[in-house]
């Protein structure tokens, strides 16, 4: 090979490795991992995660460096306090004020809507959802169910976690109960709540949208753009993002930095926090914590 040619692809070599550098720091397929060192140098970890990857794709995520730094945590956190939950608060979070049906909350066009919604969706009929005129769930959480419905088939991390927490002793907590987080949506108006379901045209396209989309981004690394897909799907969390997430990172950073400033901990959440403006990661940082992403 004469020193012409060797030159070219010297050359090539080197401009696919400064390519590779500029376009992604952490290699893709993996699991955002980033550590959390407090003014001792104690090490606790944040993990962010998906509600929509499926059960295969999501076995191959895992490796040596997660499970040691989940092993090496006394403390694992998710988003949900199950433990400390109040589930008949939970109840009155989740229904129609003053004993209302959703018939006697939506105009007659307006119900016409959500039970053509329902009519033309794929699992109408195949499920033990109650019928849209017998129901006192609010619109947001009866779209949410139909949204959900069906999710069996990816993987469920916090499932996984407490699992693997019980035998190893883990004290097992979380940043929110379940009342706290459905109470959080006391803030959306009927307005809101009529915007989210006039904006689905059809449940069917919006989950495959979601699931398939949140699959797509999470396994290329893209986790801005999964943050940007759920302010475009759900926009009451766009139109109130101050106090449905914002305001939610700074209480969820204090607690995470007042259970690490004493033990290392484990926390999980959607990677939809770390991303996007005020994000928990900056909350942490403003804190005085030491944040860098390791995977």
């Amino acid at each position: 090979m004469n020193s012409m040619k060797i030159k070219y692809f010297l050359l090539l070599f080197v401009l696919a490795i400064v390519s590779c550098q500029g376009n992604k720091e952490f290699e893709s397929p993996n699991m955002p991992l980033w550590e959390i060192t407090n003014d001792q140098g104690k090490s606790s970890y944040l993990l962010g995660t998906t509600e929509y990857l499926p059960k295969d794709s999501a076995r191959i995520l895992f490796n040596e460096l997660l499970i040691s730094s989940f092993d090496s945590a006394e403390v694992f956190l998710t988003q949900i306090d199950v433990a400390n939950s109040d589930f008949g608060q939970t109840k009155l979070a989740l229904e129609i004020p003053d004993d209302k049906l959703m018939k006697d909350y939506l105009s007659e066009n307006e119900f016409q809507k959500l039970q053509q919604l329902q009519k033309n969706w794929k699992y109408n009929g195949q499920n033990s959802m109650p019928a849209a005129d017998s129901t006192r769930l609010k619109l947001v959480f009866y779209l949410h169910d139909m949204i959900y419905l069906n999710n069996q088939s990816n993987f469920y991390f916090d499932k996984f976690w407490v699992e693997r927490a019980m035998p190893l002793e883990k004290k097992i907590s979380g940043l929110e109960t379940y009342q706290s987080y459905y109470e959080g949506f006391q803030v959306l108006s009927k307005a809101d709540e009529l915007n989210f379901m006039n904006s689905i045209q059809s449940l069917d396209v919006f989950v495959d949208s979601l699931r398939s989309s949140s699959q797509a981004l999470y396994m290329s690394g893209e986790f801005a753009e999964i943050h940007a897909l759920y302010l475009s799907l759900f926009p009451y969390l766009k139109a109130h993002y101050q106090t449905m997430v914002a305001d939610k990172h700074k209480t969820w950073a204090k607690k995470i930095g007042e259970s690490s400033d004493s033990v290392s901990t484990f926390v999980t959440l959607d990677v939809f926090h770390m991303v996007g403006k005020q994000n928990l990661i900056h909350e942490l940082l403003s804190k005085g914590y030491n944040v860098k992403r390791i995977q």
